[in-house]
């Protein structure tokens, strides 16, 4: 029977975007959004932050305040379900009532775990995890909504994991990292303080400004696609072209630093309104999660390779992203206007010192992961989004390419 559907995709979802508090000290705020929040007890969830003062400095606020407090800090970078599985344990112990994540993604998707896993009774974290088959949008009827509070206080510039409702979770078993839907999952609110997020280091500062763009570009091309995301997204894009390589360099360029925050919280509330990812997340998330590559760095060094393969697909879209990062494109075709966006990335990952490709050299990457990593991509979200039909063999020469 012919099929008569007039469009890949009908029907966009969107969810509901959670209080963002954006500003300078705003982090100070911890502990009226934990009362608020109705929080009495609250599970720190962090990677320690060494060196900082930021984990002590939020707990002195939440227990001046009384709020007790028990703390685990024991995340690493792509969080790993049996440290959520950890938390959790904690969080039960401990008798707590909510949780305040302090860090990047990492740490926030670490503390909507230790929620998702405490609102179905101890079940193993990546048990909850969704696919494309079987079909996600049944899977998560299975699982019971979160009510258990977050409040996430950011201290990077790149996920938009404090405000978002997915997250995704290291499975070491199956060697992937998997994305969970749990309803209720989005923090309760989200505190994003320049203050807090000029303290990180240089490299940490590149990494997690390019994971904005990265959301940005995209969801702008994804085909599973709102309109509500469109301006945001483009929005970021001039925003970090605009400012990401001075605050790499100088985090305590004030101007850079708040407008990074921006970019980064906009980049996420653009993926909550109702766009998904593609080749760069998906090879890339998978490939990090066998190496232990910091997300952000993954899908840096995915991009030129990734959405030159995509190029084909969408040139228009590509053109609108040259311009929006500020490549003049008059009397260009279509192709010629693309090519400038690869022109304006190329120049900023080389000011960013990030290299493109050579898997093996930088991250260790084996011949004999590429199959598995692309057999996880083929069931992914971020497959069904990206602009170009998912075509194994070609995702296998793609990263063959890059090793």
């Amino acid at each position: 029977m012919i099929n008569k559907e007039m469009k890949q995709f009908p029907i966009n979802y969107t969810q509901t975007v959670e209080k963002n508090a954006i500003g300078w000290g705003g982090h100070q705020t911890v502990a009226d959004e934990c009362k608020t929040a109705n929080i009495k007890k609250a599970l720190i969830v962090t990677t320690g932050l060494k060196g900082t003062g930021i984990v002590d400095e939020i707990n002195q606020i939440l227990t001046t305040n009384g709020i007790a407090t028990e703390i685990y800090n024991k995340v690493t970078s792509n969080p790993k379900d049996y440290e959520v599985m950890e938390a959790y344990e904690v969080f039960e112990a401990g008798e707590c009532d909510g949780v305040v994540s302090i860090g990047g993604g990492s740490s926030h998707d670490c503390g909507k775990g230790v929620r998702a896993v405490a609102a179905n009774g101890g079940r193993y974290i990546c048990d909850m995890a969704v696919f494309i088959d079987p079909p996600w949008m049944e899977e998560i009827k299975k699982f019971k909504p979160i009510t258990i509070p977050q409040v996430a206080v950011n201290t990077t510039a790149g996920t938009g994991a404090e405000s978002s409702p997915g997250f995704v979770i290291t499975n070491t078993k199956a060697r992937t990292k998997q994305l969970l839907l749990v309803p209720g999952a989005a923090p309760t609110a989200a505190l994003i303080d320049p203050l807090l997020v000029r303290l990180m280091p240089q490299n940490i500062a590149a990494w997690t400004g390019f994971d904005a763009l990265a959301h940005a570009f995209e969801s702008f091309i994804c085909r599973i696609q709102a309109a509500h995301t469109l301006s945001l997204q483009l929005g970021v894009m001039k925003t970090v072209a605009e400012n990401l390589r001075e605050f790499t360099y100088n985090r305590m360029n004030h101007t850079a630093c708040e407008n990074m925050c921006w970019a980064e919280s906009m980049a996420g509330v653009g993926l909550t309104l109702g766009a998904g990812a593609g080749i760069v997340h998906g090879l890339g998330v998978a490939f990090g999660a066998i190496t232990g590559c910091h997300h952000g760095l993954a899908n840096a060094v995915m991009t030129i390779p990734g959405e030159r393969y995509n190029q084909p697909a969408c040139p228009d879209r590509f053109a609108e992203m040259a311009r929006a990062m500020g490549a003049d494109t008059r009397g260009l075709t279509k192709m010629q206007a693309a090519d400038k966006w690869f022109d304006e990335i190329e120049r900023l990952l080389a000011d960013l010192n990030i290299k493109t490709g050579h898997l093996n050299e930088q991250f260790g990457l084996q011949q004999k992961d590429v199959k598995h990593i692309v057999t996880v991509y083929s069931n992914d979200f971020a497959r069904e989004g990206n602009p170009r039909d998912f075509n194994f063999d070609e995702c296998v020469q793609l990263l063959d390419s890059m090793l």
